[in-house]
């Protein structure tokens, strides 16, 4: 027979360490690290649109 206790146990842990970043406490570092993250990848996306000058037209 199979043992299916720890694969649910894993899977409830990864479930309850993935909600903690947003409930704060020691998660809130994790904040600033997907804040930082998420800026400078909109900074890179910036960087990567053509911006329309005066020569287009």
């Amino acid at each position: 027979m199979a043992n299916y206790t720890s694969a649910g146990a894993t899977a409830g842990g990864a479930g309850g360490a993935g909600l903690l970043p947003i409930t704060g406490g020691p998660g809130s570092f994790w904040f600033w690290i997907v804040a930082f993250v998420l800026i400078s990848a909109g900074c890179a996306a910036l960087r990567l649109i053509p911006r329309k000058t005066d020569d287009d037209g």
